[in-house]
């Protein structure tokens, strides 16, 4: 059994850069191939916030990072591609759009940026992920 580490992580994260660009879409696609890599839900979990809060650290912005925006994607992902198992990053956003919708968590939380949320993990409070 191997599991993911953070130099696993960095090397995701750098395969799924667009030149200096790192966008929601890019997020999507680090946390698509961690996810493809991990052996558990929770591991993929542990390596991307990990992956993510160390990048936010090296540029100095470490307030930048929020784990439950972060797991919220994941949750989103996992969701999605339990539905279509076979489908590809690409076809998931074909079937759901609203995935590039950077909106989309203030459907579930009155406030994500508050800094509960930013720390670790926190319910959403206006509707469940569904």
């Amino acid at each position: 059994m191997n599991h993911l580490d953070l130099a696993d992580g960095l090397r995701l994260f750098a395969a799924a850069k667009v030149g200096d660009r790192f966008g929601h879409t890019e997020h999507l696609r680090f946390a698509w191939s961690v996810l493809d890599e991990a052996e558990t839900t929770e591991e993929a979990e542990r390596v991307v916030c990990h992956t993510i809060r160390h990048v936010s650290q090296a540029i100095g912005d470490p307030g930048k990072f929020n784990h439950t925006l972060t797991i919220f994607w994941m949750r989103v992902l996992e969701l999605h591609a339990a539905e279509s198992p076979r489908a590809s990053l690409d076809d998931l956003i074909e079937l759901h759009p609203e995935l590039l919708d950077i909106g989309l968590p203030h459907r579930h939380w009155s406030d994500i940026n508050r800094i509960e949320a930013k720390r670790g993990w926190v319910e959403p409070d206006v509707a469940p992920i569904s």
